[in-house]
């Protein structure tokens, strides 16, 4: 084991999600069929070496506190060390919910103070990747730096997504953007930090006095680039934030691509809660291609490019393409679905067509956030037979009745029942 303790930021609304998050926090959202996101990061630390895991959590966060239960499944259930879970102690004086991203680690200072190791890892739980993090503390030692960062190369047009950096010859941390429209640099920010301990607690003592929504991205990371105490390391595999309901899609999809650079039956498995469901059934004159399809699931119909979550059952007829499934979703007979995410326990009626239309129409009511051809399902909604829903649509029902209107839906329509 090594010297070095995780903090995994956890509490995040996932807004850009939408109705993906609107009963679960975005770290517990399902990805590539049996995983939640988070399972990732925590992969990392277990296979790092790293034994002591601290989750920050917040926002709805009774799906990821299930899911994470007392760590078992990464081997975190021990007697020193292990996995515990941290939540705004609100009956404490002056303690509130986290207001930022360093906010959370400060008011957890207590436990900052209390632990006896040199080094803190701070990172986030909705990214998709694997690393060793041992090779980011043996440069953030060699360096002599009191912070490191990890650092990634983007594409040019998810440089406005990112916290971009400049980076000296030496290293060194000498430019920050947090979001610039454009920038020379395209060297994004992982969310990923290594503190010296003892000098994060310091810092976060002396900018919490100035902003009382401390962030990493907004105050410390800007701080420590102004005063010059600042690294990288640079990463040169596979990364995605997972942020946005298009970037979900394209990293669901990458699964299925051998050229995406992210290959999950790689020898270092990705570590989970495991389920007990019986092994799927691929029935006589069903079809299945270039797909995932995971255990309990019954596919009498046809499936292409899709991944398929525990407990679906396709029907008879039914086509689902380029689409995701979560768990226990029932699609209907000769249903066709098209580029579409359909949240848990979800029912899509008899011949009901979803995802065809024109991709060029925005949705209404969250432009920014569904305009790249995905139409959403969300969870437990109940969708009538024979109805038409195009692209760009979003129709969440209430969990209680599940029902949504029996109408058709043109492109960049939706409905939505208010969230309890």
């Amino acid at each position: 084991m090594i010297d070095l303790v995780a903090f995994i930021l956890a509490g995040g609304k996932g807004k850009r999600l939408s109705v993906l998050t609107n009963y679960r926090a975005k770290p517990a959202v399902p990805f590539a069929g049996t995983y939640r996101i988070i399972d990732f990061t925590l992969t990392n630390c277990v296979k790092s070496g790293i034994s002591r895991v601290f989750v920050l959590t917040q926002y709805i966060s009774h799906s990821l506190v299930r899911h994470l239960g007392i760590g078992k499944p990464w081997d975190l259930d021990r007697r020193e060390g292990g996995l515990t879970l941290l939540q705004p102690r609100l009956g404490y004086k002056s303690a509130n919910w986290y207001r930022g991203t360093a906010d959370a680690m400060y008011q957890n200072l207590s436990v900052l103070e209390e632990l006896d190791c040199e080094n803190i890892l701070v990172l986030s739980g909705d990214h998709v990747y694997r690393e060793d993090y041992r090779r980011f503390l043996k440069l953030h030692e060699n360096s002599g730096a009191k912070a490191t960062m990890g650092v990634v190369n983007v594409p040019d047009e998810l440089v406005s997504q990112c916290g971009i950096v400049t980076v000296d010859s030496s290293g060194n941390v000498t430019q920050f953007e947090e979001k610039p429209e454009r920038s020379s640099s395209n060297l994004a920010s992982m969310g990923i930090y290594l503190f010296k301990r003892k000098f994060l607690i310091s810092i976060l003592k002396k900018l919490k006095k100035k902003f009382d929504n401390l962030d990493f991205g907004n105050h410390i990371i800007p701080y420590l680039t102004s005063i010059k105490e600042l690294a990288v390391y640079r990463f040169k595999g596979y990364w995605l934030d997972i942020g946005t309901i298009k970037s979900y899609f394209q990293a669901s999809q990458g699964l299925l691509d051998p050229k995406s650079g992210f290959n999950l039956y790689s020898n270092s498995n990705i570590l989970t809660v495991p389920d007990d469901n019986l092994p799927m059934i691929i029935e006589k004159g069903a079809s299945v291609s270039d797909s995932m399809i995971s255990s309990g699931c019954f596919i009498k119909g046809k499936v292409s490019s899709s991944i398929i979550s525990p407990g679906v059952k396709i029907e008879k007829g039914a086509t689902v393409e380029n689409s995701i499934i979560f768990h226990r979703c029932r699609i209907g007979r000769k249903a066709r679905i098209k580029n579409t995410i359909i949240d848990k326990d979800s029912y899509i009626g008899e011949g009901t067509v979803i995802g065809y239309g024109d991709k060029s129409i925005v949705n209404v009511l969250i432009p920014s956030y569904l305009d790249s051809g995905i139409t959403l399902i969300g969870k437990k909604t109940i969708v009538p037979p024979g109805i038409k829903i195009g692209t760009n649509c979003m129709l969440a029902a209430s969990p209680r009745n599940g029902e949504i209107d029996n109408r058709d839906y043109k492109d960049g329509d939706y409905f939505m029942s208010k969230v309890e």
